[in-house]
């Protein structure tokens, strides 16, 4: 026999206290049904919610409930018609973690279980996540993340303590770092110039790396280089711009432009050494985040110096979390 389970909530953010809710949930019916509770005007638009309760649950069936202006509240009598529309088959069990349930099982002649009501094996819930994600960053699945993620990306001219910078930062407020794609696809090519296909192709494997390393970084994501220096690196190669590598520029929360003055450290996998070359890249580096409006800071000085400064800037962005805009503004 088949069973069947709904449970009824926001996930406005799903915490793992969620997660322990809805997989405790698949061990008790064969077929799950998550309700989400919505209105227009939620501090984050079902449409994320329920992207991010379909990555989690990808084996639950994910149902919007958008109540219009105004949120029905969890214990509204409404809801045993809402879901019964939804789910106009038998419902053998609701699952939750409030009392409310008690009364929704009544009225889908379903059998209730609460779990964990008091919320002691995760105590976190969604409006004090929402409110301060990064003082309950462990609470956040993985999938969640990067909505309230910071971005931070250095960018510079070759040898000037990025990807140093990049490991001393991730190791300092929780990692990992985006390390450089462009560094192992210069060492394994085949020799000679460059084409304009193989700029596409290092923005192609960073962007896939940095989302999948977003996922387990921390409230900021440190990432050395990104398809802006990438398409700084074209103008230097290939002696233009590429507009279409441009337009695949999303920018940063914040960037760190290290400058040309660090020593330069002989690499065979490094172009420009000499030291008018360097401040001409850094030079293009800068026009480029101008010309981007890009937020960014400038470090120079020592190596001491440098991680002075570059700590500072973090500690700065994480004095608040991503900001949202529209519907996903946050409250």
């Amino acid at each position: 026999m088949t069973t069947t389970g709904v449970i009824l909530g926001k996930f406005m953010p799903p915490h793992e206290g969620h997660v322990a809710l809805v997989r405790t949930a698949s061990y008790l019916v064969d077929r799950l049904t998550i309700i989400l509770s919505a209105s227009d005007n939620d501090p984050i638009s079902p449409s994320i919610r329920k992207s991010w309760m379909e990555s989690l649950f990808p084996k639950a069936v994910v149902i919007v409930a958008n109540n219009g202006a105004e949120p029905l509240a969890s214990d509204s009598p409404e809801w045993g018609p809402i879901i019964r529309g939804f789910h106009p088959e038998a419902i053998d069990r609701v699952i939750g973690s409030e009392g409310y349930i008690v009364d929704l099982a009544r009225t889908l002649h379903a059998q209730h279980f609460i779990l964990d009501p008091m919320w002691m094996a995760f105590p976190a819930n969604s409006v004090e996540v929402r409110e301060d994600p990064f003082g309950h960053w462990k609470s956040i699945p993985g999938y969640v993340r990067p909505y309230f993620q910071k971005r931070l990306t250095l960018v510079g001219p070759e040898s000037t303590g990025k990807s140093y910078m990049a490991d001393v930062l991730a190791a300092k407020f929780g990692g990992p770092y985006v390390p450089e794609y462009g560094r192992p696809y210069e060492k394994y090519r085949t020799s000679g110039d460059y084409h304009a296909e193989e700029l596409h192709y290092i923005v192609d494997g960073h962007v896939a790396h940095r989302k999948t390393l977003s996922l387990k970084a921390g409230p900021i994501l440190f990432e050395d280089t990104d398809p802006l220096l990438t398409a700084v690196w074209a103008e230097m190669l290939l002696g233009h711009s590429l507009p279409e590598l441009e337009a695949r520029i999303e920018l940063p929360d914040h960037y760190l432009l290290l400058d040309a003055n660090a020593p330069w450290e002989q690499d065979p996998l490094r172009y420009y050494g000499k030291q008018e070359l360097r401040q001409k890249f850094f030079t293009k580096i800068k026009a480029k985040l101008d010309t981007f409006n890009a937020h960014y800071t400038l470090i120079s000085g020592d190596w001491v110096e440098r991680e002075r400064q570059a700590v500072a800037a973090v500690e700065k962005l994480l004095k608040s979390p991503k900001m949202h805009g529209g519907a996903d503004a946050q409250k």
